[in-house]
């Protein structure tokens, strides 16, 4: 924003400014020339010199101004992940560190900013020096001549006039040189960011599709990040159309890298991926990525309400349509518990809802957009179990209609899969339903009887914790003789059995 600003007031009244003094100067060596052309002629040496001066500090200013620029980058990005992070920072005990880094950020943009001032200030003086020192040459020089029948002393006196008349638009137009290097800096910024090039663009003649329901097929796929650190190696995999392919493994392994190549968010290095029997290079970006419905780990909510939030999956959706998502997506419930319901406003990246709100507008938002292909990426990582099955039912109910892929840590999510994948160093190392991976008793079996013991204990642990309090009650009434006189003893029978 302050770079198209410092732009924007260059281009008004830096303008302006310069073409009204560039007007000014004109008319006066106009009428100075019909003076004086020799004095003019003294004049207009000194216009060299002022070229020669503003070269050498427009070298300088610039260099700073493009620090101040790059550091001014800087401090906004550390001020917003102090913002956005500042419970981690907190928690962590980081503020005492974070203000002495924030402090040395500062230190540089004064430094930088200091050093720009300093060149820009001592610019306009050097201009009026000059501007002085012509002055006095032209007083000398009428002084000489006025007594060999020159210039008279009233032709002296006119032709100084003009000149004093020129030097406040000369200096105008110096301090617009200095204020423009500071606009050059923030020009170059604004320019690379228009003039950058996407990585991913279509090819001439790429074509549109009515859809992609149809297969998926990795042929030989090859891709890396950087060059010589391949990730996926001579990845093959042919998927039906309506089939559920759930992605399990290692961190690193590819799991991602593999959907975001199906988004065609990058393109493979070597082999190629059909889509519904299309090369989808060939196919234009939107075909694609307008037909993936895609739920992440961390969803993202716009500022807006909650209707506008669903309805960002298809812009044209009605009313109507938006809520029978939200129904379809387990999101109608709490909805309807809020305030204003649909016309609820979720803040900035949906701060005022929980994650697991979040998550359920973010499928909602995806089964609206009725995908061809719909991918979900640790979807239920960070919700509670009650709001991990609404996600599971609202899943079930978007998966029938299209092709999936889930990417899960948690393995009770992706039983019913079609096909699970075990991802490991950028290759398949097992592949096969649910039941048959188990009796494999290979990388998946580890994981799930791991996962399957642990929830076991926990789920132990809590009934453990709940028959105790049950046990502390029920002595606490034991110690009370009943009304009837009757012992409680059943009761402490029937509890040391259950324990």
């Amino acid at each position: 924003t302050s770079d198209t600003d410092r732009v924007a007031e260059l281009v008004t009244w830096g303008l302006l400014d310069v073409t009204w003094s560039s007007f000014n100067i004109i008319t006066a060596l106009f009428f100075m020339w019909q003076i004086s052309w020799q004095l003019t002629l003294i004049v207009m040496v000194i216009v060299p010199i002022i070229i020669v001066v503003a070269t050498f500090f427009q070298k300088r200013i610039i260099v700073q101004y493009r620090e101040v620029r790059k550091v001014n980058s800087k401090i906004t990005g550390a001020y917003n992940e102090t913002i956005t992070g500042v419970r981690v920072i907190k928690a962590l005990d980081r503020e005492e560190a974070n203000l002495r880094e924030f402090g040395k950020l500062t230190g540089e943009m004064y430094q930088a900013g200091y050093r720009a001032a300093w060149y820009s200030a001592l610019f306009l003086p050097t201009v009026q020096l000059i501007s002085a020192v012509a002055i006095v040459s032209i007083v000398t020089y009428a002084g000489v001549t006025v007594n060999n029948n020159g210039l008279s002393v009233g032709g002296m006196y006119a032709f100084i006039s003009y000149v004093l008349f020129m030097v406040w638009p000369v200096q105008e137009m110096a301090r617009v040189f200095a204020e423009m290097q500071q606009a050059v800096a923030s020009g170059e910024r604004i320019f690379s960011l228009i003039d950058a090039v996407p990585d991913i663009v279509d090819k001439p003649g790429a074509y549109d599709v009515d859809h992609l329901r149809g297969d998926i097929v990795f042929e030989h796929v090859d891709f890396q990040y950087e060059e010589g650190k391949p990730i996926l190696c001579d990845f093959n995999l042919h998927v039906r159309h309506g089939e559920t392919i759930a992605l399990v493994g290692p961190t690193g392994g590819g799991k991602s890298t593999i959907v975001n190549l199906l988004c065609r968010f990058f393109e493979p290095t070597g082999g190629r991926i059909m889509l519904s029997g299309h090369d989808y290079t060939d196919l234009t970006q939107h075909a694609i990525q307008s037909r993936i419905g895609m739920v992440l780990q961390t969803p993202h909510l716009f500022s807006g309400t909650i209707r506008e939030n669903i309805r960002y999956g298809r812009l044209e959706a009605s009313d109507q349509e938006v809520e029978e998502a939200a129904k379809l997506a387990g999101a109608h419930a709490f909805i309807e518990k809020l305030e204003k319901g649909y016309e609820e406003q979720v803040g900035e990246g949906g701060v005022l809802l929980s994650t697991g709100q979040k998550q359920l507008l973010s499928l909602a938002r995806a089964v609206l957009a009725k995908p061809d292909i719909f991918i979900m990426d640790e979807a239920t990582a960070s919700v509670d179990t009650l709001t991990e099955a609404l996600i599971q039912q609202g899943m079930d109910t978007l998966m029938k209609e299209c092709t999936s892929f889930v990417i899960a840590h948690r393995l009770s999510t992706i039983r019913n899969a079609t096909r699970i994948l075990v991802i490991e160093d950028g290759r398949i190392k097992e592949m096969g339903t649910h039941r048959e991976l188990l009796k494999l008793g290979g990388h998946y079996h580890r994981l799930y009887t791991q996962q399957f013991r642990q929830e076991v204990v926990t789920q132990v642990d809590e009934l453990a914790t709940l028959l105790a309090d049950i046990d502390m009650s029920a002595v606490e009434d034991a110690s009370a003789p009943p009304a009837d006189g009757r012992t409680n003893g059943k009761v402490t029978v029937d509890l040391a059995f259950a324990d």
